[in-house]
């Protein structure tokens, strides 16, 4: 039982390792400075959608590394600490950048997700609307019971 454990942590982690070796080569060649640790999540996220890769290949990994975030993030605190002086010259205007991305970024989210469910009740509308001019004795019975 524990080798079928190792072997999907050996599968999920060569998944992972392959999607980081593409986003490192889509980072280096596009024009725009994007970490190769973004390229990777939006790579993994289309592979997600477009069930190129299923959720349970990478699922056990990915739980185990969100486990660690905390932890990983650590190197990026320290950068901080040691930037103080920066900090210290920039630091409003790192906070108003950081505030105004962040209001843009739940608008951002706020609107794609209205036209994703507008999207939805469209189309439920349109399925709704074919059932009724295909069978509209049916409805009309049910609406007399």
């Amino acid at each position: 039982m524990s080798a079928k454990k190792v072997y999907g942590f050996l599968t999920q982690a060569f998944i992972f390792a392959a999607i980081m070796l593409v986003s490192n080569m889509i980072a280096a060649i596009v024009p725009i400075p994007i970490p190769a640790s973004v390229v990777g999540l939006v790579l993994l996220f289309l592979l997600l959608c477009l069930n190129i890769i299923k959720l349970e290949q990478v699922e056990t990994l990915g739980t185990s590394l969100t486990s660690l975030i905390g932890f990983l993030f650590v190197p990026s605190g320290i950068s901080v600490m040691n930037s103080l002086g920066v900090m210290q010259h920039y630091g409003l205007q790192i906070v108003l950048v950081i505030l105004l991305a962040t209001i843009i970024l739940l608008a951002a989210t706020g609107l794609f997700s209205q036209f994703i469910i507008r999207g939805k009740q469209t189309a439920a509308d349109k399925q709704q609307k074919e059932k009724t001019v295909q069978h509209p004795h049916k409805e009309n019975k049910l609406a007399h019971h």
